[in-house]
């Protein structure tokens, strides 16, 4: 708060001090201290008056009205009154007749005045005087307390510990003892059990307690005793809703309440000073409550007496002594115990006006500052010699009125001030003006003041400023708004004043004036008047522009200071309207709120809007004014946003409300419906508040922010919404904009662009309104344009046809056939036939007048003779109609006509417009129905619809032709009919059988299985009943008739596994384990499928190892292994299965190892084939699954291959080569113990019939040997001895062929390269090593050969030599180097990578125990075989003594 004035104990003197702040106007505050004299000071504590004390003054006060100032001193009979009127005391105070007053108190009225003795007694008068009580004895002892209540009951309260209630003659009507001396009391209202109030009487009793006294309950007072640490009572006061605000002299402050639930609660309570506390006050007007102790005065706000508002330190040595608000609230007094006065500021009064961006307001009591929104200089400050009542602020004019005295002011440049380096301002006084009454309103422009007198007159005069030399607008910094505006010349000199009212019309029935308010435009006066009337005068001409009456009185009028004449009004029912004279609309302005106190116009809007803000206590509503929208002017509520308490908007700019504060400030609050959102947080509203979003920025023309958002928003219903907005604004261009970038809609943007060339607005108003659904208005606004046609257009587009016949009769009667022409249609459409025949007659009776050519006649014409001959046949007219089809060849007619024929059932008819028109399904349908057998037939060649043929056919069938029908259902490709009438009728069963093997069809599927069931015929029940879904029905008749097999092999392929079990046991209990373990195995029970297929060994080996490898369990494998060992039987199964096994188990290393000895035993037994089949078959599985084979298998491979190819090169005459492999087989012959002997012996005559005379001779002494030589065949032995006996090493040279890996020469038949030291790929048609450049595979085995050479065996023995596979020269294709030397590098990686892993361990069957020479014989134990589930691993038996790594 700011410190008004203070005034010191010297001057008031020291002592005691009483001070009174004048009640209602508070205009003067009076105190009288130590020196006995009543001071009566201005605010501004200017004496105004003093009078004299003969003696200590006992009490002072103002009478209600505050006209009257009542004092009475000690020792004395007299009350002195000093009057605020004339402003002096009276010259002979009122004398009561007693002495030692002591009391002193104005009722509520003012209307009786009561004063007290020291000894008891009580005076009571009236205001005048006339009218004296005196009442002796009223109490004992000194009168020292006391107050009025409203109805005028006196209470007294007495140093005898007693009070009392009187009435205004002094009679008493109530009194109490109470326990202890009574003081400060009070009346007030307090809230019963009912939730009434009830009146009360309160007061401290012995300084400690609070007696409540309820007048309706008199025998129950109320006592409330406070905590003893509060101490004496210093003071208290109620508040609100009853609650009472106590302070104690200890420095606590608490508020109690006094409800009835919470009687006595403390609601409230704190140390608010720290040694003591003196005084307590309460101003309801600012709501606010203060206390003063030490020196110290503390403000709380009611509302939350936590929230401490102001705390002043006083510096005085004296601690203060009493607090006091004057009845305004825009003071607050303290004094001090040595008797001076500090004044403070609580609020200052809220005088404030604005000009364009220009604010003035009351800074100071005698200060007012002018600040413009808009420029960069500091407010400027005018300090006044008076305090002003009203200001006013018009272009570069201030108005200052005091009471009835104006002066006005000019601002004017002063030259740079180098301390602020920028311009400033000064003022110099251009007018003083005096009124004959108190001004009650001033507004002001920069010409004219206009000036509202209480007593209702309204006065308007110039601004005379003679101190300005031209008569030109003064220029200033502050913002002038008459520039903007239609310029108002200055006043002539012979016209500088006016007087209003100037008619009887603007005065009340008494005579006086009935204005009630006024504002000033740059171009127009406008007042209201308690008459319901406003007006509007132009001050250039001084005429009367605008008048409207409205149904109640004017309160206030808020004219738009800028861009027209339209202005907010409220009446005396605190209604508030928006009205536009241009336009004679008047409008209640949307959500007014019953408590406002003002309106401000934006000082500069957006182009286009109008826009302005209503306030009250709490609230700024904003809204906007639209004049012109497709339904008129429109006022629009856009938003409300909180006013902070105690501030008043003066100025609305940019969307921020510049308001006045208590304080003599000036505060800005930013209205909620201008919130700059960003667009990120625009992004994260819902699909509604965006929507929201976007229409607020449109009504408030923040177009930018608004276009910033396109592509940000995606969701179309916002912007749909907005474009429709704009276009009810009819502001076609922002809509325009929306569909196009926005919507993208261009159907709209076209549209919207034909409306950009329409300037009438009744037009456009109606093309609008068509656009927004709206078709009675958009007929409306297009029957009031230049163009009414466009209303008949509209209804015919929308196929509102009857008002499009009422619009035709009148602006385009030549359109009345066209109309009813379409009108027939819809109504036709629609069933209503009878008003489309109608509509067809008066269509072709108004033909005559079609505005089309005449070829667009006659069309129009025979249109509507169809449609009056389809209407007449709906109408049930049929001959009638049917003569009117005599002649046409309309197709589409007569297909329309035949069909309301087949409707109505008249075939007849009906068949011969179809026929007519070619519609000979149609025709045939309707000669079906009519049963009309012999013109169906003579048009069945025509016909290709099934349903037809269909319904012939049922027609055949009903008279018992059932091979026509037969034959018309298989057109139809009905062939579940077709198989009914074979069995049911025609005994055709191969028939029947042929269609649904064919068909497939399930109902014609059960027709069979009962033919079959009949003929027993199970077999072909099973199968029919499978076709027909008949599931279970199957497999029950399959069971009973013992044809499982026949069913199981029909459903095998989709089986459930439930059903393959069921087949499976079936089979079991037949016998049949072999295949009951197939149906197991396939519905995957492993088990019981292992133990069939054990039953039925030796078939179902092979199936058990398959199921061993599929189930992957290691207790059905040790199972497998237990049966095959004979540990089950005693018989031990051939070791070839145990091979199998591991293949199925995927256990390759073990599966190769087993095969290497199989394969040794049957080489050993002379079974090379059986050898070379299972080497060759292991191979092939090894690389299948890309698991490395041995080479131990390989060279076996090799060997038994080149064996075998023996014959086939000796049968095919080349000696040569078989020569060469025999002499390779011969080389190894350890590994052929079965026929050593004839391999020796075919290698000594092969070799030496081909010249290989040494080798013949090296293999013959073989031969010779003691243990072969009577082995030896006779018919060769004589002729080996001879080669013996007389040796020839003579011997060709084996020819040589490059090394594919190195190109070394290498012979034919070497397979390993002493160069690179590699083991070279052989050729399975020679035996010899292969060469790059003459590379194939064999397309089935993908083994390799020589090109050439496997050309010619294939030519001589189509099948290859190593897997059998039948082929041809023309299957081969010779690789080129680069694909042969690929194959090569990747075997030889291979084979590099398994030779650093691999030790060939090379053992005979004798040195390893596990191959007996004889195969019935090899046996093995569960510990000498030991099964790797998932693969090998590198592990293998621990009893073979081989070790095979890294297969």
């Amino acid at each position: 708060m700011k410190l008004a004035f203070s005034l010191s104990a010297q001057q008031l003197g020291h002592g005691s001090l009483h001070l009174e702040w004048q009640k209602k106007s508070s205009m003067f505050l009076a105190a009288v201290g130590g020196s006995h004299v009543v001071y009566i000071f201005d605010r501004s504590a200017q004496v105004v008056d003093t009078f004299p004390l003969a003696g200590e003054c006992r009490g002072m006060e103002w009478s209600p009205d505050g006209s009257v100032l009542a004092v009475i001193q000690a020792k004395s009979s007299y009350i002195f009154l000093w009057d605020a009127d004339s402003r002096k005391a009276s010259a002979n105070p009122f004398d009561t007749g007693m002495k030692h007053l002591h009391f002193l108190k104005w009722s509520p009225k003012g209307d009786y005045l009561a004063a007290g003795t020291a000894k008891g007694n009580l005076f009571i008068c009236d205001k005048t005087g006339s009218e004296k009580v005196p009442i002796l004895g009223k109490h004992n002892r000194s009168i020292c307390a006391g107050c009025w209540s409203w109805d005028n009951i006196l209470a007294c309260g007495s140093e005898d510990n007693t009070f009392s209630l009187s009435n205004s003659a002094g009679d008493t009507v109530f009194s109490m003892g109470i326990s202890g001396e009574p003081s400060l009391m009070e009346w007030a209202n307090m809230k019963n059990a009912n939730g009434t109030d009830d009146p009360v009487l309160s007061m401290i009793v012995g300084h400690k307690s609070l007696l409540v006294h309820n007048i309706n309950q008199p025998d129950k007072p109320v006592e409330l005793a406070f905590q003893a640490k509060y101490g004496r009572v210093a003071s208290y006061q109620w508040f609100a809703d009853g609650f009472v605000l106590v302070g104690f002299e200890t420095g606590y402050l608490i508020v109690i309440s006094t409800s009835p639930a919470n009687l006595g609660h403390e609601i409230f309570a704190t140390k608010n000073h720290k040694t003591a506390l003196s005084s307590v006050a309460v101003s309801l007007v600012l709501g606010k409550a203060a206390s003063c102790g030490d020196n110290t005065v503390k403000v709380h706000e009611l509302a939350d007496l936590r929230d401490v508002y102001a705390v002043e330190n006083i510096d005085d040595v004296s601690p203060l002594d009493k607090v006091q608000w004057s009845e305004d609230g825009q003071f607050l007094s303290t004094s001090t115990k040595d008797g001076s006065i500090y004044t403070y500021v609580a609020q200052m009064p809220m005088l404030g006006s604005a000009s364009g961006t220009a604010v003035a307001y009351l800074s100071g009591l005698r200060e007012i500052s002018v600040l413009d929104l808009t420029a960069t200089l500091p407010p400027f400050r005018k300090e006044l010699e008076m305090e002003p009542t009203h200001i006013a602020l018009g272009g570069s004019y201030l108005g200052v009125v005091s009471r009835n005295s104006a002066g006005f002011f000019r601002f004017v440049d002063t030259p740079t001030d180098a301390a602020t380096n920028g311009p400033t301002l000064a003022d110099s006084l251009v007018m003083l003006k005096d009124y004959e009454q108190p001004v009650k309103r001033i507004c002001m422009n920069g010409h004219y003041a206009a000036v509202l007198l209480e007593d209702g007159q309204l006065y308007v005069h110039s601004i005379q400023d003679d101190t300005r030399s031209d008569k030109r607008p003064p220029q200033s910094p502050l913002h002038d708004i008459t520039s903007f505006t239609r310029g108002v010349a200055p006043p002539p000199g012979e016209i500088s004043e006016r007087f209003y009212p100037d008619s009887d019309s603007d005065k009340s029935k008494s005579g006086k004036s009935a204005i009630t308010c006024v504002a000033l435009t740059p171009e127009c006066l406008v007042f209201g008047t308690a008459t319901k009337s406003v007006k509007h005068y132009l001050l250039d001409s001084w005429t009367l522009a605008s008048e409207f009456t409205h149904m109640q009185a004017i309160r206030a009028v808020y004219p738009q200071p800028r861009g027209g004449t339209k202005l907010v009004f409220v009446d005396k029912a605190k209604d508030g309207f928006l009205a536009d004279p241009a336009s004679n609309n008047v409008m209640p302005i949307p959500r007014w709120s019953a408590n406002a106190k003002g309106v401000v116009w934006d000082s500069e809007p957006p182009a286009g809007r109008a826009i302005f803000v209503a306030w009250d206590d709490t609230t700024i509503n904003t809204y906007v004014y639209q004049a012109s929208t497709v339904k008129g002017p429109t006022c629009t509520s856009l938003g409300s946003t909180r006013l902070p308490a105690g501030q008043k908007p003066v100025l609305l700019f940019n969307g921020t409300v510049t308001c006045q504060t208590l304080t003599g400030r000036v505060a800005t609050v930013n209205l909620a419906t201008h919130a700059s959102l960003e667009p990120s947080d625009v992004m994260k509203a819902d699909e509604p508040e965006q929507g929201k979003i976007l229409q607020l920025f449109y009504m408030l023309g923040m177009l930018k922010n608004l276009w910033a958002l396109i592509g940000l928003i995606k969701a179309r219903r916002p912007w749909i919404t907005l474009a429709e907005t704009a276009l009810r604004m009819m502001d076609i261009a922002t809509a325009n904009r929306i569909y196009r970038q926005a919507l993208q809609d261009a159907s709209m943007v076209w549209t919207l662009d034909q409306l950009a060339s329409v300037e009438e607005k009744n037009l456009l108003a109606g093309h609008v309104s068509a656009i927004l659904g709206d078709a009675t208005v958009a007929q409306d606004f297009f029957l009031k344009s230049s163009y009414p046609k466009a209303a008949l257009d509209l209804r015919r587009n929308l196929m509102h046809w009857e008002q499009a016949l009422g619009l035709a009769n009148t602006l385009a009667p030549e359109q009345i056939t066209v109309i009813a022409k379409e009108y027939a249609k819809q109504l036709e459409m629609n069933g209503q036939y009878a008003e489309a025949l109608a509509m067809y007659e008066r269509a072709l009776s108004t033909s005559e007048h079609h505005p089309g050519k005449e070829q667009a006649r006659d069309e129009h014409q025979i249109f509507c003779s169809g449609g009056l001959a389809k209407m007449t046949l709906r109408m049930g007219d049929v001959s009638r109609g049917m003569k009117m089809l005599s002649d046409t060849t309309d197709k589409q007619l007569l297909f329309d006509c035949g069909m309301i024929l087949d409707s109505l059932r008249q075939y007849n008819e009906a068949g011969l417009c179809f026929e007519k028109g070619g519609y000979w399904e149609k025709a045939a349908e309707v000669w079906i129905k009519a049963k009309t057998w012999s013109k169906l037939g003579n048009i069945l060649d025509r016909v290709s619809s099934r349903q037809i043929f269909v319904q012939y056919a049922r027609a055949r069938e009903d008279v018992r032709d059932y091979t026509e029908a037969a034959r018309a259902y298989e057109k139809a490709k009905d062939y579940d009919n077709v198989v009914r009438l074979f069995i049911d009728h025609l005994q055709n069963v191969e028939g029947a059988v042929a269609i649904v093997r064919r068909t497939r069809s399930r109902e014609s599927a059960r027709l069979v299985a009962k033919v079959f069931q009949s003929m027993r015929d199970y077999r072909a029940v099973v199968e029919f009943y499978l076709m027909a879904g008949m599931r279970q029905e199957a497999f029950e008749l399959a069971q009973q008739k013992d044809v499982m097999e026949h069913f199981a092999e029909m459903v095998k392929e989709d089986a459930s596994s439930e059903e393959l079990a069921n087949i499976a046991t079936f089979l079991e209990n037949k016998g049949n384990f072999l295949l009951a373990g197939k149906y197991l195995l396939q519905a995957a029970e492993y088990p019981r499928a292992l133990r069939m297929f054990l039953q039925s060994a030796p078939e179902g080996i092979e199936l058990a190892i398959e199921t061993v490898g599929v189930a992957k369990s290691d207790t059905l494998t040790h199972q497998l292994i237990d049966f095959l060992m004979g540990e089950t039987d005693g018989v031990p199964k051939d070791a070839k299965y145990i091979f199998k096994l591991y293949m199925s188990l995927g256990q390759y290393r073990e599966a190769a190892r087993t095969a290497i000895i199989i394969a040794r035993e049957e080489q050993a037994l002379g079974n090379y084939r059986a050898a070379h089949d299972l080497l060759f078959d292991n191979y092939k599985q090894l690389r299948a699954t890309r698991n490395h084979v041995p080479a131990e298998i390989e060279r076996m491979l090799m060997l038994v291959h080149s064996y075998m190819l023996v014959k086939a090169l000796i049968k095919h005459n080349d000696h040569e080569k078989g020569a060469r492999m025999l002499i390779r087989v011969a080389n190894n012959i350890s590994k052929f113990p079965a026929h050593v002997v004839p391999i020796l012996t075919s290698t000594v005559v092969e070799c030496y019939r081909v010249g290989f005379k040494r080798a013949a001779f090296e293999y013959g002494a073989i031969l010779m040997r003691p243990e072969n030589r009577n082995k030896v065949d006779a018919k060769y032995k004589a002729r080996i001895e001879k080669i013996v006996r007389r040796p020839e090493k003579d011997e060709t040279e084996e020819p040589m062929s490059p090394c594919p890996f190195c190109n070394a020469p290498v012979a034919n038949t070497t397979l390993d390269c002493t160069e690179c030291k590699n083991h070279i790929p052989y050729c399975i048609a020679t035996g010899q090593h292969m060469v790059l450049s003459n590379w194939t595979v064999c397309p089935s085995c993908a083994f390799p050969a020589l090109y050439t050479e496997f050309r010619d065996f294939l030519d001589k023995t189509p099948s290859c030599v190593m897997c059998s596979a039948t082929l041809n020269a023309s299957q081969l294709r010779q690789l080129s180097e680069a694909e042969a030397s690929s194959i090569l590098h990747g075997k030889k990686q291979e084979t590099d990578e398994t030779d650093g892993k691999e030790t060939a361990v090379k053992e005979t069957e004798s040195e390893n125990g596990h191959l007996n020479k004889s195969r019935s014989s090899l046996r093995r134990s569960k510990e000498s075989v030991r099964i790797v589930k998932g693969g090998s691993t590198g592990n293998v038996a621990a009893d073979t003594g081989e070790r095979v790594e890294g297969m």
